[in-house]
């Protein structure tokens, strides 16, 4: 069945000559009508007209639910405003006499108790009861009663940031209660209308704490609800949000759509209640010209104005371009008065410059930046530009100076000439090693970009400062890219996303958001689904600002229990990034991610092997729930090759052999390794962590030293075999080096050769249990 929009205009149309940006109930069900959804039959009767027996013709005649329909009321329950009747029409009239008595002074007892009087409460009465404008009439209707689960809520609501998005969870007037109380996934599945395909939509459910129990028999009894009845019903609520969109072109925006509860019959879903609220605000998405990214990223020619004798932040900038090897030839400085600085040639203005550059710098203050911006755009003197400008659109009097440029920048392109794309304002730089230069203003001295075989990261960021402590705290990872992105006053990072599918060298995007502009989420997510098409690229977001806006809502339980970093996480993890709980999870992949790319995830049977017991019980705890791993059955085949390579030791006689498995300080490099790689190579084992713990004098771990034989640079050593070991397998592993930094050697010597390591056994373990469960998630959404 299609969608009849143009029935549902028309409600719209005349909820709007009646002056409402919301529907009644009745109206809800007549839009959902339209939408393919089956509804309780019905009856509207206006104000003031009695019911007759032809009004009831139709109606379950076990009974009916009488409703108030009143713009001023929307708690009817709390008011008096929901009654019981029996299908007659003499019961159905005394039922609205009486409730037409009692919502009145009701409503005003509790309105007392949740808003200031306004007015007088005669005035208040005798608007309460002008506003009421009939009774809506509904079947009562008899559904499945399974206790929990038994209702269900689904919703949809307007983001600013990823348009409308459709929630589906337990409901009923309890739905936040549970929401809080249920583990995090298994509460409420949120999908963006846009981007979700009818064949998700039942993975997406799968994970709730009720699907089963509604589709599945449960205690004897048949499902109450098909699985397909389900699925078609969240779908066409999220065809209907994708057409209502702020996005789209429909004049309206459905800002809220909830139907809580629904409850199932007779194998379909069924609505007892809903509300409806619309507006007209659309938003309009500014297209950017996104390719013009190459002329920042790869310029051929910079200018840079700000630059002073003395080693301000422009000359920092400077100095930091020159040092990552630009041609001095092609670096322009605006400075009047002097004829070169650092050997590069200074003009007195932006008029001046002898070319067109592929990027401007702008390192001026923000009350200055708007009249060279002018000039830049004026002349067409520039293809990109990096406006750092500090405080501009924060301190206060800039948010003018922002709204200038943006402006400038938009007239300019509608007209159709040059104009560059800009960068910022109020960030910190960008570095490009493929662009060979930094526009950084921090000094080498404080901060070494590295220089390392390994150079496959790019990274996106809100705060300049996120980006320099990762780049500082992993010397040994070289970015390809990293952008401070600051306000965002043009280029946004769905832009720099978008530019950078193409570039198959950037492997992991990490990423750093505080906020997005409007509609940046969605096309953020959009490009996301583009990149992560390839099996070794990976997006790790770090969100923070998290603090939901839902419990300010008024009108809808769908808000509540979907804040705005639910809706972010759910729908950037549906496009395929991994959403960091924390820094070290941030780290971590950022660390890891690419080690592992070459690695096959066949499961989630993992292998445990240490040589301390402390460390086999923490790993054994750590596997987690949820996305959890689950211990390794090992054969026999495997067991009696772990008891020959543990035999010449003794340690066979010792322990156990069992996973996790603990082969004691007695073993050396040779049967450590051994076993690693016997674990490795059992079929029941997909994944594993590897824990030596290196202070046992029967092994090899230090770098070569005064009073001692031992090196890690052997080939016998157990570094370098698990180095071999790592290279030779497909299954992924991660090693944990729980020691201080005397053995701060052997974890470069396994990071340099690509192995994943960690210094706690409990963060290994967390850390590959969220490896396996997102490679799982990927698999799935590619069927």
């Amino acid at each position: 069945m299609i969608i009849d929009f143009k029935k549902i205009d028309r409600i719209f149309d005349g909820a709007e000559k009646d002056n409402r940006s919301f529907l009644f109930e009745h109206e809800v069900y007549a839009l959902l009508s339209a939408a393919g959804i089956k509804t309780p039959q019905w009856r509207f009767i206006p104000a003031g007209r009695r019911v007759t027996r032809k009004d009831l013709v139709g109606l379950n005649p076990g009974g009916l639910v009488l409703k108030v329909v009143s713009p001023l009321v929307q708690h009817k329950t709390d008011v008096g405003g929901v009654a019981f009747a029996a299908s007659n029409a003499t019961a159905v009239n005394t039922a609205i006499d009486k409730m037409l008595k009692d919502v009145p002074p009701r409503f005003l007892a509790w309105s007392g108790t949740h808003y200031p009087p306004a007015s007088s409460k005669a005035a208040m009465s005798a608007d309460i009861r002008r506003s009421i404008r009939g009774i809506l009439l509904c079947e009562k209707v008899d559904f499945d009663k399974i206790g929990f689960g038994t209702e269900l809520l689904v919703g949809v609501r307007n983001s600013r940031e990823f348009g409308p998005v459709v929630t589906a969870g337990a409901g009923g007037v309890e739905v936040e209660y549970w929401n809080e109380r249920i583990k995090a996934g298994q509460a409420v599945s949120i999908v963006s209308a846009h981007l979700v395909k009818k064949e998700d939509i039942a993975p997406r459910l799968k994970p709730l704490a009720v699907y089963d129990k509604l589709v599945k028999p449960f205690r004897g009894r048949p499902a109450v609800l098909k699985e397909a009845a389900l699925a078609e019903t969240v779908y066409r609520l999220a065809r209907l949000a994708a057409h209502y969109s702020p996005f789209g072109r429909s004049r309206r925006v459905i800002e809220e759509l909830e139907v809580n509860p629904f409850v199932a019959r007779s194998g379909s879903l069924v609505p007892l209640d809903g509300l409806c609220r619309f507006s007209r605000e659309r938003v309009h998405i500014a297209a950017r010209p996104v390719a013009a990214i190459s002329f920042l990223l790869h310029p051929a020619s910079i200018a840079i104005i700000g630059v002073s004798e003395r080693m301000n932040m422009g000359h920092i900038i400077l100095n930091n371009i020159l040092n990552r090897g630009f041609p001095r030839e092609k670096v322009f400085v605006v400075k009047p008065g002097m004829e070169r600085i650092e050997g590069c040639l200074c003009v007195p203005d932006v008029a001046s410059l002898p070319e067109t550059v592929d990027l401007f710098v702008l390192t001026l203050a923000a009350e200055q930046s708007c009249d060279v911006m002018a000039e830049l755009i004026a002349r067409e003197k520039a293809r990109s530009v990096i406006l750092i400008a500090g405080g501009l659109g924060e301190k206060k009097g800039t948010r003018g100076l922002e709204e200038k440029i943006v402006d400038l920048i938009a007239d300019s392109r509608a007209r159709g000439r040059l104009t560059p794309v800009v960068n910022g304002g109020n960030c910190l730089g960008v570095y490009s090693k493929p662009g060979r230069y930094d526009t950084t203003f921090i000094p080498e001295h404080k901060l070494r970009f590295p220089r390392s075989e390994r150079s496959d990261i790019a990274y996106i960021s809100q705060s300049g400062a996120f980006i320099v402590s990762r780049v500082s705290k992993f010397q040994r990872i070289e970015p390809l890219y990293a952008v401070s992105l600051g306000n965002q006053i043009d280029l946004r990072l769905s832009d720099y996303l978008r530019y950078l599918t193409k570039e198959v060298e950037v492997k992991i995007f990490a990423v750093y958001v505080e906020g997005f502009k409007p509609g940046d989420g969605y096309l953020l997510a959009e490009a996301a689904g583009e990149i992560l098409g390839a099996p070794d690229r990976h997006i790790v977001v770090y969100k923070s600002g998290r603090t939901p806006e839902g419990r300010l809502a008024t009108s809808s339980h769908t808000a509540s229990v979907a804040g705005d970093y639910s809706v972010c996480k759910s729908i950037l993890e549906d496009a395929g990034c991994i959403v960091a709980e924390s820094l070290f999870e941030f780290d971590s992949f950022v660390k890891s991610l690419s080690s592992l790319a070459e690695k096959t995830v066949n499961g989630n049977r993992v292998g445990l092997l240490s040589n301390a017991g402390f460390e086999s019980v923490i790993m054994a705890d750590s596997i987690g729930d949820g996305e959890r791993l689950d211990l390794a059955l090992l054969s026999d085949g495997t067991k009696r090759k772990l008891a020959a390579a543990l035999a010449p030791l003794g340690i066979d006689k010792l322990q156990d052999i069992k996973n996790p498995l603990d082969i004691t300080p007695v073993a050396d490099d040779a049967a450590f390794c051994a076993c690693a790689r016997v674990l490795i190579e059992d079929p029941g084992v997909d994944c594993a962590v590897i824990s030596p713990v290196p202070m046992t004098p029967a092994m090899q771990t230090l770098a070569p030293g005064p009073g001692y034989a031992e090196s890690i640079f052997s080939p016998e050593s157990t570094s370098s075999r698990l180095i071999g070991l790592f290279r030779e397998t497909n299954k992924p592993f991660v090693v944990n080096i729980d020691a201080g930094s005397s053995y701060d050697p052997m974890v470069f010597q396994l990071e340099d050769a690509g192995v994943p390591v960690f210094r706690r056994v409990d963060e290994a373990v967390r850390f590959l249990r969220k490896f396996i469960a997102i490679a799982k998630r990927r698999k799935i959404r590619k069927r």
